[in-house]
């Protein structure tokens, strides 16, 4: 559930109904404070539409006519934001300074959407939070019991809320809040590659037309190009000594592709242990080829890392952080990240750590 909540915080939610103009009162704010308008375009960067100022606690935007545009408005020394998606006539905001969140919203059917759908986020998250400092009283006294049955009772919480959500998606394949819910279920991984398409394929045109809506078709297909039974995209780059390698060249008959980075503090926890799997089975033909998506002009933390770890397989790396085009080829969006691949070339596994990644080589390779 991250876009809306990681992009919001539980943001602010906003009501509109699309179109026209948006007429907003915000208490307790001076005259000329800047009131910013930006619409959330790919990637979830905000674009600039326009900028008022505050009078006599009120400002007014012009608005144009949306395709579910998502919208932000910021307010100049005011913590937060206010989200709206631009899906009417007329929007009415009236919200204050110290808890924007609570703005009152009159606008659209998909804003109303919006309203329920961080309803059922901000639910969860409050039983969630309930369960966890109950949770967290148990351990310190040493209930056991009690520390297992809340250990469920968040598995449980967590399997209604997807079901709440998976509910919410279906029934609202026209409206962009409902992409959004499936773009928060896809980050969290919650339900295979095939419902995922099976749920994109029946939103509106319209819907996946928006930039939220073609991200996720793109990141949808990226992630299925590398799902477990796919033939592993083929890739080259440049080694730490200015060589280009390519991933066919140094292949085992089981490899693995670890993405990683010197700055990565995860991945430099699981180092040790790729290093004592490839210690034990490098001679039976596992091999690993190490993509880093260290930051440009970092060569030498990225040689560093590497030689402090012992990190002794091949590496490589364009050196161009998130934008590292082999990490975007395989549809990295977190790091570590990692693709087992036997001699063919086929994903066997993905994301495979500590015992479970030994014990998927052992099986491939034998004692």
């Amino acid at each position: 559930m991250r876009i809306l909540v990681s992009l919001l915080f539980i943001v602010t939610l906003v009501g509109c109904d699309s179109s026209n103009q948006l007429k907003g009162s915000v208490e307790d704010v001076s005259d000329g404070a800047n009131v910013y308008l930006n619409q959330l375009g790919p990637q979830n960067i905000p674009i600039p539409l326009d900028t008022v100022q505050v009078q006599n606690n009120s400002f007014t935007f012009d608005l144009n006519p949306g395709k579910q545009d998502i919208n932000l408005i910021q307010i100049e020394g005011v913590n937060g934001n206010i989200i709206f998606i631009n899906d009417a006539k007329q929007i009415k905001i009236d919200a204050n300074k110290a808890n924007l969140r609570d703005a009152k919203i009159e606008g659209g059917e998909h804003n109303e959407l919006l309203k329920d759908y961080i309803d059922i986020i901000s639910s969860y998250t409050k039983d969630r939070d309930s369960i966890r400092a109950e949770y967290q009283k148990a351990a310190q006294r040493g209930d056991e019991i009690a520390y297992l049955d809340m250990q469920l009772d968040i598995k449980n919480l967590e399997k209604e809320a997807q079901e709440n959500s998976l509910e919410f998606i279906q029934n609202n394949t026209h409206s962009i809040v409902g992409m959004m819910a499936l773009s928060d279920v896809m980050n969290s991984k919650a339900i295979p590659l095939n419902q995922m398409k099976t749920l994109y394929e029946k939103f509106d045109d319209e819907v996946k037309d928006t930039p939220l809506g073609k991200k996720l078709g793109q990141n949808i297909a990226e992630i299925g190009a590398t799902d477990i039974g796919a033939e592993a995209p083929k890739f080259s780059g440049p080694t730490p000594d200015g060589e280009e390698l390519a991933l066919e060249d140094v292949m085992g008959k089981v490899t693995l592709i670890d993405f990683w980075a010197s700055w990565c503090k995860p991945c430099r926890i699981e180092n040790p242990n790729i290093v004592s799997i490839y210690k034990d089975y490098k001679d039976k033909g596992f091999a690993v080829v190490g993509v880093s998506l260290d930051k440009p002009n970092n060569e030498d933390a990225w040689v560093r890392a590497i030689k402090d770890d012992q990190l002794n397989w091949n590496h490589i790396s364009n050196l161009e952080y998130w934008q590292e085009p082999i990490a975007k080829k395989y549809g990295v969006r977190a790091i570590p990240a990692a693709f087992l691949i036997d001699e063919n070339g086929i994903i066997i596994g993905k994301d495979l750590r500590g015992d479970d990644l030994r014990e998927k080589v052992k099986e491939v390779l034998g004692e």
